[in-house]
């Protein structure tokens, strides 16, 4: 029998491994909260007022964004029912339909919300439409009460949202303690965070294994699904108003150690994935080739699944984990402990963030995005002035009329 300690230590810059696990209790309350408030609107009342909605057939929530991404939202998750069904319902659902989304396949698709308060049926009509009244039906929530709920994250990664205000949280506790100020939570920005987490956890997914004595997840800001830089993941989440930005990065591991059995060689884990991470991030800089970089990625994740093929098969009979607070703090002194994390942290114009965790395989993939916000040349806003230049939007906008479109 032999016993196997992960250790916590920073790997290179914009990487980092610690350790964490969420305690049962906490998902109890979560779940718990989840199921007073299935189906209703949730308005943050302490940040932006951004809002969100309560799944009833998952507890999970999914934030509403904009009145498109709103009305998007409401028709992937929207039930079926013929007209000869609603018409019988007169106006008034039955309980078992509470909350939900009704579509009317048979009537040009039409969509309505089933109120969880007296089970009347509201028409959504246009996105616009749709908007006003999940805002008009919303319940105001603290932020702490709203990071209690899960977020929908797709391919059954769900993310934790109380992971992530207690990491905001310590960072703002690094700035104030500096003189500066903390930085505001963005929740636009978290959901492109959590975006950018998600596609790399499902990348991840072949990369590891418990039951093979070494995994090699892979863990970078080059992002081959939803834009290769963090301001290009931005702008797809409709994020324009700012006017510089940066991104820190953390792989978390949810196991600390492991009792296992099988003859194995000797091999340290570690030390191989930090020599294939400091290879990947010297020939990735060494190109500014947008298109090289992302043949890059993907020829790194084929090496990584070779490497997982080759070694050696373990039967783990105990395993140790860590407290999600010991994670918290991990990530973020090891952030702290790294140049190049420390100055995004530590950037006095950075005013703005979002953090998104995702979940694979025993392993949290954490994405912190920070913004300057702009006080002109978002979109829809007015165009900056400087002397001696034109009037200037922030790419990719321009200035029509004094207006940023």
């Amino acid at each position: 029998m032999k016993i196997v300690k992960m250790k916590n230590k920073s790997l290179i810059l914009f990487f980092i491994l610690s350790l964490t696990s969420l305690w049962p209790q906490t998902l109890l309350m979560a779940e718990s909260l989840a199921s007073k408030l299935r189906g209703r609107i949730l308005i943050d009342v302490e940040s932006h007022g951004e809002a969100w909605y309560v799944n009833p057939s998952n507890l999970q929530r999914y934030y509403l964004g904009r009145p498109s991404d709103a009305f998007s939202i409401m028709h992937q998750l929207g039930l079926g029912i013929s007209n000869k069904d609603f018409d019988s319902f007169a106006g008034t659902a039955p309980s078992r339909l509470s909350g939900k989304i009704l579509l009317k396949p048979e009537d040009l698709g039409k969509a309505y919300y089933v109120n969880p308060l007296d089970l009347k049926m509201h028409y959504l009509g246009r996105p616009a439409d749709a908007f006003a009244l999940m805002r008009r039906f919303g319940l105001g929530i603290t932020s702490n009460n709203l990071a209690q709920l899960p977020i929908y994250g797709g391919s059954n990664q769900v993310v934790s949202t109380q992971m992530e205000r207690n990491i905001a949280d310590l960072i703002n506790q690094e700035r104030t303690s500096r003189g500066l100020q903390p930085l505001k939570w963005n929740e636009e920005i978290a959901v492109s965070a959590r975006q950018h987490s998600i596609d790399q956890a499902r990348q991840n997914s072949e990369l590891i294994n418990q039951s093979k004595l070494c995994s090699y997840p892979f863990i970078h800001h080059e992002g081959i699904d939803s834009g290769i830089y963090q301001s290009e993941r931005l702008n797809s989440k409709g994020v324009y108003y700012f006017s510089a930005s940066a991104e820190n990065i953390a792989l978390i591991p949810g196991i600390s150690g492991a009792e296992y059995t099988g003859n194995v060689a000797s091999m340290n884990c570690q030390e191989q994935l930090n020599q294939l991470n400091s290879s990947f991030q010297t020939r990735v800089k060494s190109t500014t080739d947008e298109q090289l970089k992302i043949q890059m990625v993907i020829k790194e994740i084929s090496n990584r699944k070779e490497l997982l093929n080759l070694s050696s098969s373990i039967n783990i009979i105990k395993t140790f984990y860590n407290s999600s607070l010991e994670v918290e703090k991990q990530a973020v002194s090891g952030w702290m402990n790294s140049p190049g994390h420390r100055q995004n942290i530590l950037t006095p114009d950075y005013d703005e963030a979002g953090i998104g965790i995702a979940e694979v395989k025993g392993y949290y993939i954490i994405t912190q995005v920070f913004i300057k916000r702009a006080a002109c040349g978002y979109q829809g806003g007015s165009c900056c002035t400087k002397p001696n230049y034109l009037p200037y939007c922030y790419i990719p906008l321009g200035c029509v009329s004094n207006v940023c479109k």
